[in-house]
């Protein structure tokens, strides 16, 4: 076979600017390519979302709020320059009297009353701002519930009540201050900063040494300040001569007597009377069970459900849940197995303490592990059943001459931060009537601290319970510029703001106080055992 010339068929070779022009697409599809990639991991990262607030930035987030609910609370404050006690409101010159009256009214129906304040001249008052206490009540019966007020800042006055039970029932309009005296009360709790004078005791086995100490310590000398850093919450003692300032161990107080007000808002709060009762111009109402209306169905105690306004009344000395169904836990059994496997832990001041105390005078087996002084923290356990309660007190300040004790930390925020938590412990705070002496502004800084606590530990614990106690009422003879039970008004209105929308269960202690008339810081046996009862219905509730 012939050989035969094969010729391949190539391309001319590529020129140099060519070659450029190739190198410079791939290096540009290159760099698209990895820019495509990482900008898809860039969106995925987190630092692209709101970045988590450090502590400044918490507080100022804080700060704001806070200034808020100043803000909202301060429409609550009458704007009112009158010193002269036959201008100012009287109870005994009042009248109330009842709207839209007929022969019998439905269990579960609402009724009202109109209050025309008037002055100590008896000529009707043109402005509003008093404050008023309001219940209806069965003294038979051993019933009572609260009363809702609206002012109309005009003088007059709607009081709404609902009625929840049957048979005859009284209503109690009760003037607590005038406005006149709302207005020099504010004056006092925002201005007069020296009302107590605190003392702190630094301790070791062989010394003790005593300092002054406030919250503010205007002074060049040295101090022991004892800062929550991450809340900005301080108190500070001048250091002792000798002793370092972690020994420190109590503080006291006792009253300044410092006058701080002129003489005629001084004599206007000596001359006003507290908790006088307004006259009806009606008799008792006849309240009847009616076929056509049947009460409302609640469900059961969860966490985080509101707490409405009434929540709730008395009737034969047991009270009853406006808004979830409550177990009356008169039983030992009933509160041994609902607490069995828990830890509680009650923090605040000593209208919480009740609870512990009133716990060990119930349930035989939970003990205390030692004796101590009132205001030292508490520990009790039930070793059979594996039950834990303890008390400890809220820290600085503290209003008492006994000794407040700091063992342990010192602000609730701080504790609840170092809680792991659980589905089987359970916390219980209540903050107030040590405050009340103190700006509105410390108050609500203070629980909102405390707030953003809870919400910490819910995040890393969602099966913890936490629950918060509104102020009790308190003794009508009480020192009234820095004790009135308006400052606890003020501060239970705060309370409700500062936590909304966080799943805490609500104690509403107030009202408890209210319906039943006690005005007693610590109140009787039976209401410390509703409140429990209460607080336990949430943690086991009716099974239906």
């Amino acid at each position: 076979m012939a050989a035969t010339d094969i010729t391949l068929n190539r391309k001319p070779p590529l020129s140099s600017s060519n070659k450029k022009m190739i190198l410079f697409l791939l290096l540009v599809g290159c760099f698209l390519y990895i820019y495509w990639l990482q900008l898809g991991k860039w969106f995925d990262r987190p630092h692209l979302l709101p970045p988590s607030p450090g502590l400044h930035d918490t507080a100022t987030l804080t700060e704001a709020k806070v200034n808020e609910i100043l803000q909202a609370l301060k429409r609550h404050v009458p704007a009112v320059n009158q010193t002269q006690l036959e201008l100012t409101s009287s109870g005994a010159h009042s009248l109330v009297t009842l709207m839209n009256p007929k022969e019998n009214y439905c269990v579960g129906e609402m009724v009202s009353v109109r209050v025309e304040m008037n002055d100590f001249r008896g000529k009707p008052k043109t402005y509003g701002g008093d404050f008023i206490l309001a219940r209806i009540h069965s003294p038979e019966l051993k019933a009572g519930a609260a009363g809702v007020p609206e002012d109309f800042n005009n003088g007059t006055y709607r009081v709404n009540f609902t009625l929840f039970w049957p048979g005859s029932v009284k209503v109690s309009v009760l003037l607590m201050h005038s406005s006149e005296v709302l207005s020099t009360l504010w004056q006092a709790k925002e201005y007069c900063n020296d009302k107590f004078i605190f003392t702190g005791t630094f301790h070791n086995k062989t010394l003790q040494e005593t300092t002054r100490c406030d919250i503010n310590l205007s002074t060049n000398e040295t101090v022991c300040e004892f800062k929550d850093e991450r809340n900005q919450e301080s108190f500070s003692c001048f250091k002792p001569k000798t002793l370092p300032c972690e020994t420190l161990h109590y503080t006291r107080s006792r009253n300044s007597k410092a006058a701080c007000l002129p003489d005629a808002e001084n004599q206007l709060l000596k001359r006003s009377k507290v908790g006088v009762t307004i006259q009806n111009e009606f008799q008792d109402i006849t309240v009847v069970t009616c076929k056509d209306r049947v009460p409302q169905a609640v469900g059961k105690c969860e966490m985080g459900m509101s707490s409405p306004t009434p929540s709730g009344f008395f009737h034969s000395d047991r009270w009853s849940s406006s808004y979830c169904r409550m177990r009356s836990f008169q039983n030992v059994s009933d509160m041994n197995q609902c607490l069995q496997g828990k830890q509680v832990y009650l923090r605040g001041d000593s209208t919480i303490r009740q609870w512990v105390e009133y716990s060990t005078y119930k349930l035989n087996d939970l003990k205390y592990t030692s004796k101590t002084e009132p205001h030292a923290p508490k520990l009790t356990i039930d070793k059979k059943r594996n039950i834990t309660m303890s008390w400890k007190m809220h820290g600085f300040p503290c209003i008492s001459y006994s000794p407040c004790f700091m063992d342990g930390g010192i602000y609730i925020a701080q504790e609840l931060d170092r809680l792991a938590g659980g589905e089987n412990t359970v916390i219980a705070i209540s903050v107030g009537q040590h405050l009340r002496p103190f700006p509105l502004k410390f108050y609500v800084t203070r629980l909102m601290n405390i707030k953003q606590a809870v919400t910490r530990l819910l995040q890393r614990s969602p099966l913890t319970r936490v629950f918060v106690k509104s102020e009790n009422t308190r003794e009508l003879n009480s020192e009234i510029i820095w004790a009135s039970d308006w400052h606890g008004h003020l501060q239970n209105l705060a309370l409700r703001e500062v936590f909304r929308g966080v799943k805490v269960g609500f104690i509403d202690a107030w009202e408890f106080n209210v319906a039943a008339n006690s005005f007693d810081l610590h109140p009787n046996r039976n209401i410390v055992h509703n409140q429990i009862a209460l607080f336990l219905s949430y943690l086991c509730g009716p099974s239906f």
